[in-house]
């Protein structure tokens, strides 16, 4: 197995993405769609990267979930999740007939505008209920559609002011949720998983110790480093996003 990554450049390439995305996403909650999509889609095929995601994001989030699950907001879920549901569908008839550059590039000026948004307008916004649907129905629909269902709830939990551990666990447990409920998705649409199973085995022991090591780090990352995270991250995917979609 061993000689086998190290004759396969490419899967070289997809473990190391992977590792360096999973400890953001064990120190944030998120980040590992939004840091490897971008990047992945210069070593897959842009429907594979999507479909691969949608596996190691379920083995990896299933795990994680044990970690956080004391500090989880079961509540907020409840709607967040009917709104998902929702959008899976149309994500899926996007992602199979719907050309991806123009919905990429228009999910990348929504990133940025809410984030420059965010820090002009300083009054934090108010959860409720038909938000957070609608939320939860514009994650659906990335998801199943270009595999980066995070952005929208990030962004809605950091300018509603939540704390760090609560939108950490908060988030693993809905992405853990979402995420099979995607798989699920691409399984009654009849797409083949034999290439992005494959390709997955490899890459999960290393995300499994990547998982390991940002845990270990979460206690040391303040709440103000925490929003920068937050901030970077998603600036840069929104921008690489844009510069992928345009070459």
């Amino acid at each position: 197995m061993f000689t086998d990554i190290l004759s396969d450049t490419a899967l070289l390439s997809a473990i190391g993405i992977a590792f360096v995305s999973t400890i953001i996403q064990s120190l944030t909650g998120f980040g590992f769609a939004i840091v490897s999509t971008p990047l992945l889609l210069m070593v897959y095929d842009a429907k594979e990267v999507v479909v691969i995601l949608q596996l190691l994001s379920v083995v990896l989030d299933t795990v994680f979930i044990f970690f956080v699950k004391a500090n989880i907001d079961w509540k907020f879920l409840k709607p967040l999740l009917i709104g998902s549901v929702i959008g899976h569908p149309i994500g899926l008839l996007i992602y199979f007939f719907a050309p991806t550059a123009g919905l990429k590039i228009f999910i990348a000026v929504v990133i940025i505008s809410f984030l420059f948004l965010s820090k002009l307008y300083h009054r934090k916004i108010e959860e409720k209920t038909l938000k957070t649907r609608i939320v939860g129905c514009m994650s659906g629909i990335l998801n199943t559609s270009t595999s980066m269902s995070g952005p929208p709830l990030i962004l809605y939990l950091a300018m509603s002011g939540r704390d760090k551990t609560s939108l950490r666990a908060t988030c693993i447990a809905y992405f853990t949720i979402v995420n099979y409920i995607g798989v699920l998705a691409f399984f009654l649409a009849g797409k083949d998983f034999t290439f992005a199973a494959e390709q997955s085995i490899y890459i999960l022991p290393f995300c499994f110790l990547a998982l390991w090591i940002g845990n270990k780090l979460f206690p040391y990352v303040s709440q103000k480093m925490f929003n920068r995270i937050i901030f970077l991250m998603l600036l840069f995917t929104a921008v690489y996003t844009i510069y992928t979609s345009l070459i």
